[in-house]
């Protein structure tokens, strides 16, 4: 009867550390470069969270999205253009499904996944930290993919051509 009690009482208190993540702030930023224009950024301030994770990030599960149409910078007419060239209409999100948190030191982690975008699917890892404190888990992660492995034709504007690498940065916070 002793065991069946002690461990209800950690079910109990473990259920307390587990659950679902909803997004509450941050932002998903994009970089690239075109050759006299190294202020290309767009960036998102809105995300959807199918994540959950129990006390330790390493148990960090599920998928976030973002939709294309949220993305936006400091130029309009070059949103536009982005939008037609990522087709949004017919690829309206991007997602990255978490397989799998590494541990490396302190609140380093990596996550390894799987990146969902312009309809075609690729292993993809982000390198950062991730936090807890006050019922709140945030994530500072970096990588970089090459849009032309998703099947998206670099960008041209006039004579010049985008980078086809885009460096992602997601900080965001995340409630349970």
């Amino acid at each position: 009867m002793m065991l069946k009690l002690s461990l209800a009482a950690v079910a109990l208190s473990a259920s307390m550390y587990a659950g679902s993540l909803s997004f509450e702030s941050g932002a998903i930023k994009a970089h690239t470069e075109v050759f006299g224009d190294n202020t290309i950024d767009p960036v998102t301030k809105k995300a959807t969270s199918h994540l959950s994770m129990d006390a330790n990030p390493t148990t960090l599960k599920g998928s976030i999205e973002i939709s294309m149409n949220d993305l936006y910078s400091d130029n309009k007419k070059r949103d536009e253009h982005m939008q037609d060239v990522l087709e949004s209409s017919s690829f309206p999100k991007a997602v990255f499904d978490v397989k799998d948190v590494v541990a490396k030191s302190g609140d380093n982690y990596t996550l390894k996944g799987t990146m969902t975008f312009h309809g075609v699917s690729k292993a993809m890892n982000f390198e950062g930290t991730i936090t807890e404190e006050g019922g709140k888990v945030r994530i500072k992660a970096t990588s970089s993919m090459k849009i032309s492995d998703f099947g998206v034709k670099p960008i041209k504007m006039m004579f010049l051509t985008v980078r086809d690498q885009v460096d992602l940065n997601v900080d965001i916070s995340l409630k349970r």
